[in-house]
């Protein structure tokens, strides 16, 4: 028996709808399948530090030291390797902090600036040379006792010494004394290493004489220009900034040099005046040795100071020696509380810890030239870490200007 579809629209049977029909009931019927849920993996500890915090900043400190120390180092290698060129662009910037007044001076009555720049040195050259003149004479001839007289000065003081009460070994004593002044006479430093020769000395000398007073003659002459030039290296933004620190570190070395020099002659002055009227020898010697000392902070003070002393001792006894050393104290009071403050003013200002550091660092590195060369460079640091410190942060780009309505 057939079975009966219903009849389509066209008179024929439609089997797969009736099909699909059934099949649609039958799975509405069935009871819906639950859905699994599965639960997130609770979460897992990122795993900790192989090293300690503090361990890897150190690390990452130490390193970049690493790298500013070989900087720093391969600087002073070049330096040293250098230094005839090196040591007179020094001493011609600071001889022209002296000089560039009265060249501007100069400039300022009319005339131009490579005839100011000569007249300027040929003038201070003349001075030297007359100076030099009316000196030498007394010096040459007093030189040779100045040197034996401190030597027989710390003889002396070594025989007290060794007798009561404090009865100290008189060998130990000379033994010290001469390795004391056999490191004095070594001038080691990376800037002086194997400059052995006397021919070496001497051609080293006129060479740097030679480069230092020409630099000098264009220091005055094209000085702005020269540093114009280096300024427009820079980019535009920072060339305002170097230009504002490196004159204040200018002005700074011109006062410091010419306070030094004025802190010098005063002393020499009233340490001549102490020695004539104690009544000892070697005056004139004395002077120059404390004048030149002034532009060795603290040591060139003492050393200057105790060889007064020495001859002293050696010509007049203990009591003329302490009449000196009365008086070479009481003119380092001066100095301190009044020469200082007056004739420096504003220009340096470093605490004796700091000089004594950069003192103890530059003779190190360079000996009596890094001695010389210490405050001047610190006073300059100084400055620049001032400037740093003191300035106004930099504007920032992402500040727009506020809106207008």
């Amino acid at each position: 028996m057939a079975c009966s579809l219903p009849p389509s629209r066209y008179g024929y049977r439609r089997p797969v709808k009736f099909f699909a029909d059934r099949r649609r009931a039958r799975t509405a019927a069935q009871p819906a399948k639950e859905e699994k849920v599965t639960a997130a993996p609770p979460p897992v500890a990122p795993p900790g530090p192989e090293v300690p915090g503090w361990l890897r900043t150190a690390a990452a400190v130490s390193w970049r030291l690493l790298v500013v120390a070989g900087a720093l180092y391969i600087v002073l290698y070049l330096l040293a390797h250098l230094r005839v060129i090196v040591l007179p662009v020094i001493v011609a910037l600071l001889v022209t902090t002296l000089l560039l007044p009265p060249a501007r001076w100069l400039r300022r009555r009319g005339l131009g600036e490579a005839l100011a720049a000569a007249l300027v040195m040929v003038g201070s050259i003349v001075a030297l040379g007359l100076i030099i003149a009316a000196v030498a004479p007394s010096v040459a001839g007093q030189t040779d006792e100045l040197g034996t007289g401190v030597e027989d000065g710390i003889q002396e003081v070594s025989d007290v010494l060794s007798k009561p009460p404090f009865n100290l070994s008189q060998r130990e004593i000379k033994r010290r004394v001469e390795d004391g002044i056999n490191r004095l006479q070594e001038n080691s430093g990376p800037l002086t290493e194997g400059v052995q020769s006397g021919a070496v000395i001497f051609g080293e000398i006129v060479t740097g004489l030679i480069i230092t007073v020409l630099l000098t003659f264009f220091f005055l002459k094209d000085g702005r220009q020269m540093w114009d030039w280096l300024v427009g290296l820079l980019g535009a933004k920072r060339r305002k900034d170097f230009d504002e620190v490196g004159t204040r570190v200018f002005d700074a070395l011109s006062g410091y040099v010419r306070g030094i020099a004025l802190v010098g002659l005063v002393d020499a002055i009233l340490i001549g005046i102490a020695l004539l009227v104690v009544g000892v020898p070697l005056v004139v010697p004395l002077m120059l040795l404390t004048f030149f000392a002034a532009f060795l902070p603290l040591i060139g003070a003492f050393l200057a100071g105790l060889a007064a002393v020495m001859i002293a001792l050696v010509d007049g006894g203990l009591t003329s020696a302490l009449l000196i050393f009365g008086a070479v104290v009481l003119v380092q009071q001066v100095e301190g509380h009044l020469l200082y403050p007056l004739l420096m003013g504003r220009t340096v200002h470093l605490h004796p810890a700091v000089i004594i550091l950069s003192l103890g660092v530059g003779g190190i590195l360079a000996g009596i030239i890094g001695v010389f060369l210490a405050v001047p460079v610190a006073g300059s640091l100084s400055v620049m870490l001032d400037f740093a410190r003191n300035r106004p942060p930099p504007e920032s780009p992402v500040v727009g200007e506020p809106a207008t309505t």
